[in-house]
């Protein structure tokens, strides 16, 4: 019981640093870069950025925090539209659905905040804005993206939705160089952290 009362105080405080910061600061990019450095001690991982969706689609990492010799930085890199495909921007504004990736077990959940009952599904952008959210929540990963993932060094990857007036603006993203899961607590937290910075 200890153990969990140091969890919720650490998740406590987090959501609280950031609420205080991003009150302080009307500095977008200040914002930012808190919040990257912030969730990536929370969660332990070796890469947490912030993806910003350009007018015309195209994406750019516009902060980023990086543990020492595991990832390579992607801080700056532009991105085309194309990148992140249209069935994926779709699911992220219909559902406000956060991705994680497993490379090792070729995986994706999509967790949504409805939290429907996952299904293996191919997805398709007709799937997304046609099909029942609960037909569209699990299924095997594509293999550009495990290929995109591991030339990068990425074992897991998690992604929420920044939104901004019911559109999506970016991505909160975690990578991280071994297999890992992510908890339903943390993903909460992740969620509201996307919340604030919106």
């Amino acid at each position: 019981m200890p153990e969990d009362n140091f969890l919720s105080n650490r998740k406590a405080a987090l959501l609280a640093r950031m609420t205080n910061r991003i009150r302080r600061s009307l500095d977008l990019q200040e914002i930012l870069n808190a919040t990257v450095i912030e969730l990536r001690a929370f969660l332990q991982t070796d890469r947490t950025k912030v993806y910003r969706f350009d007018p015309d689609g195209h994406g750019q990492v516009i902060a980023e925090s990086s543990a020492r010799n595991r990832l390579p930085s992607l801080l700056g890199l532009h991105y085309p539209a194309d990148d992140i495909p249209l069935q994926a921007r779709a699911l992220f504004v219909k559902a406000r659905t956060r991705s994680i990736v497993n490379v090792g077990e070729q995986r994706i959940i999509f967790n949504s905040l409805t939290q429907p009952q996952p299904t293996i599904a191919d997805l398709t952008l007709a799937d997304v804005l046609e099909k029942p959210l609960e037909e569209t929540i699990s299924r095997p990963v594509d293999p550009c993206h495990i290929q995109y993932l591991t030339e990068m060094g990425v074992q897991s990857s998690l992604v929420v939705p920044i939104l901004h007036q019911q559109e999506l603006w970016g991505l909160l993203i975690s990578h991280h160089a071994e297999p890992r899961k992510i908890d339903e607590e943390d993903l909460e937290i992740v969620q509201i952290l996307a919340d604030q910075v919106a």
